[in-house]
């Protein structure tokens, strides 16, 4: 049976990798065909999305016969699957002790590596499923994603070109490529990748947002806007959402619509550090000095580091509106 399962990440997308579970063979003694027995049950849950009863199965299996890799593999995912991913790695490494060519083992450990910020350890991960299987699409995507977590830009973009020439209908990938090249400061290249993302997954919120930024970024505030509010209509409670749009609102000077919206980003993540410089500083333009202090302090307590810039950005606006 295939698997359609994924596993993600914030603001990225690591697709778990999808295989057959091999047919029962013929000829096994009775421990191992019982352990298939119960593997196969196994992904019949898994399939269904029933992780528990999965692990159940995966764990009987493992006791009939403790020395199939597959299981371990397939026990992972499903940890995975549940967040466990302490558990998942234990699997993942037990499944590549005893079969060293399981190439699922070597591109879910990476993957999970990477959501552990683990990045050198996804990227030798996803190297080596890469070497075992060129073809693999998800390994080289995956990789690109660790790559892009240390700032290798290039090798990021190398990798997420590849993933794309394999498999040239992955919205996930087309997004990862958006993001690196907005990072890479062509907006042009990130806003075809997040239309493309959003071709063959029209509900992507993630896609929205990131065309939305690249609109921002080139002035095009009618363009941004209509992708923002996509956003926070597919995901309400996204606080990332209502943030950007209050900036496109701060840009056209509606300072009630943009006052709104951050203050709807703070309910919703009550840690939004950029929220409360952007509307303390709308605060303090529109006069009002104490509650402007209440949010930059705020601002300070989560982040000391940016007493400078927020230093800086305070005197300018004093200074263009002889505060």
């Amino acid at each position: 049976m295939k698997r359609k399962s994924s596993l993600a990440a914030f603001m990225i997308f690591l697709p778990i990798l999808c295989w057959s579970t091999p047919a029962l063979a013929q000829g096994l003694n009775s421990r191992t065909a019982t352990a298939f027995s119960y593997l196969n049950r196994g992904e019949a849950w898994y399939a269904k999305g029933e992780w528990d009863r999965a692990i159940a199965d995966y764990n009987l299996a493992i006791v009939s016969d403790p020395t199939i890799a597959r299981i371990y593999q397939s026990r992972g995912e499903a940890r995975c699957q549940k967040r466990d991913f302490e558990g998942a790695l234990a699997d993942f490494d037990r499944a590549i002790q005893l079969d060293p060519n399981l190439v699922e083992a070597w591109a879910d450990r990476g993957a999970i590596r990477y959501v552990t910020n683990d990045l050198i350890g996804a990227i030798n991960d996803s190297t080596r499923a890469i070497e075992l299987n060129p073809r693999l699409a998800v390994a080289w995507n995956n990789r690109g994603l660790a790559r892009m977590g240390r700032r290798d830009l290039a090798g990021a973009l190398t990798d997420f070109n590849h993933s794309l020439r394999l498999d040239p209908k992955h919205a996930e990938t087309y997004y990862n490529r958006g993001t690196v090249r907005y990072s890479m400061g062509d907006n042009d290249g990130a806003i075809t990748d997040h239309t493309l993302a959003l071709k063959f997954k029209s509900d992507f919120a993630l896609a929205y947002s990131g065309r939305g930024t690249a609109l921002f970024a080139k002035g095009n505030l009618a363009g941004a806007l209509v992708d923002f509010n996509r956003v926070i209509e597919l995901t309400p409670s996204s606080a990332r959402g209502y943030f950007n749009r209050a900036l496109v609102w701060r840009k056209t000077a509606d300072w009630p619509r943009a006052l709104a919206d951050f203050d709807r980003a703070i309910s919703l993540d009550a840690n939004f550090v950029d929220a409360y410089a952007h509307r303390g500083l709308i605060r303090l333009r529109q006069g009002e000095e104490k509650m402007a202090q209440q949010d930059f302090t705020r601002c300070l307590e989560l982040r000391p580091d940016l007493l400078g810039n927020l230093s800086r950005l305070i005197y300018n606006l004093r200074h263009e509106y002889r505060l």
